[in-house]
């Protein structure tokens, strides 16, 4: 029982008669309930009256339909009335002869998009009343699929791109929802505000700016009819292929610049090695040296050195290059006691040469004592006079004749 109350501003007043008129409008959900009024009256005390309210009379079950396209679909509609003549269907499919109290719409290949099917009673007065079923006809796509817009081949790190996702023959496009996933990742949903019942062709896109992470990564669209709780549950849906992408993305090193540092006589080696993609090509920049080699092994590639002298300290640049672009990565070889095998070699040049020379000179001053001296005979001395060696232990020992004598 539902209890309405006169508004002030809908008060009436009476001289002489206790009879009003009181307009209401009954809802389905007021159907066979009674209205208790207070009337308030100048001079009199109050008066409760009690009125009968006749509802609609017509009543759907179920109230409204979802159906898939081709499917078949049936409702019955019934009246609680007892002062009509008759009721039934009028609808361009399945419409119904005049009957009592239930009629049945029945349909078994349901194709028309645009039908409204309306129930209807007649009344003893004449007055005729119905009431239209709504009916919700939907059809999945044919085919949904995915594309890359004004592109092919690999993508670029870094890059905006366009996906379409194209679904062909959907309805109704109000109840549309398309859902983007990377992987299992849902990214995106696209829904539409546009009524329209009979099938479509439509559209949807997202950008995407690609990682190298995202190399190898699987994109897919998936189109869901979101069609109430009257509809099928789960939702139907049709989802794409899955669009397989490529990122071609410059190089990067793994490590850093480094400083190695190695003791003269030891071997060492120096590795390279880059990520990009394509792979990249390495090369090695430094001074080419006796003991120093090249060598790859898969995407490494690698310096040699063995029996490291001074000659190989100093910067190894290695480079990594790609389509995309080129990388650097520096290595400084240092040698254990640097400093000291300079200094060794310095003064290995600068005095070397000096004791050689001084060696020479002794060598020769020796040389030449061994020889001793000799004294020669004036030329006004006779000939034929043999000469002979000076004394080499002391002075002034000569013969009689001058010579120098023996000891």
């Amino acid at each position: 029982m539902t209890t309405l109350q006169q508004q002030p501003s809908q008060n009436v007043f009476y001289s002489s008669s206790l009879c009003s008129h009181y307009l209401i409008h009954p809802h389905l959900s007021h159907k066979a309930e009674q209205f208790i009024f207070d009337v308030d009256f100048t001079l009199m005390s109050s008066f409760l009256y009690v009125f009968t309210v006749v509802t609609f009379p017509l009543e759907l079950n179920p109230p409204r339909v979802v159906v898939r396209y081709g499917d078949s679909v049936s409702v019955n509609c019934s009246t609680s009335s007892t002062d009509h003549e008759g009721m039934g269907w009028e609808a361009t499919f399945g419409g119904s002869g005049f009957d009592v109290n239930v009629v049945t719409w029945t349909v078994y290949n349901l194709t028309d998009w645009t039908i409204e099917p309306k129930c209807y009673i007649t009344l003893i007065d004449g007055q005729q009343l119905s009431i239209v079923l709504p009916v919700i006809l939907y059809k999945t796509p044919d085919r949904v699929s995915i594309s890359v817009l004004s592109h092919s081949g690999p993508m670029v790190e870094g890059t905006q791109y366009q996906l379409q996702c194209d679904i062909q023959n959907i309805a109704p496009l109000q109840n549309l929802v398309v859902k983007w996933y990377k992987g299992n990742e849902p990214l995106d949903n696209v829904t539409y505000s546009s009524v329209s019942k009979r099938p479509e062709d439509v559209s949807a896109t997202l950008m995407i700016s690609p990682s190298r992470d995202d190399d190898g990564d699987q994109y897919r669209c998936r189109a869901e009819l979101d069609l109430g709780p009257e509809g099928p549950q789960p939702h139907p849906t049709v989802t794409s292929e899955p669009l397989s992408i490529t990122v071609h993305y410059a190089p990067k090193f793994l490590l850093g610049n480094d400083t190695v540092e190695v003791s003269a006589g030891s071997d060492v080696s120096l590795n390279c090695s880059a990520e990009g993609n394509p792979p990249p090509e390495m090369k090695w920049n430094y001074t080419a040296a006796r003991n120093v080699k090249l060598s790859t092994e898969g995407r490494q590639r690698t310096v040699r050195i063995t029996t490291a002298t001074s000659t190989n300290a100093g910067i190894y640049i290695c480079t990594a290059t790609n389509i995309v672009g080129t990388a650097t990565r520096t290595t400084t070889v240092t040698l254990k006691g640097g400093s000291s095998s300079i200094i060794y070699i310095i003064w290995v040049i600068v005095f070397v040469p000096l004791v050689i020379v001084l060696v020479v000179l002794i060598v020769f001053c020796m040389m030449k004592k061994r020889q001793g001296h000799y004294d020669f005979i004036p030329v006004n001395q006779p000939n034929n006079v043999p000469m002979m060696p000076m004394s080499t232990t002391g002075e002034g020992n000569h013969d009689p004749e001058g010579y120098p004598t023996k000891v």
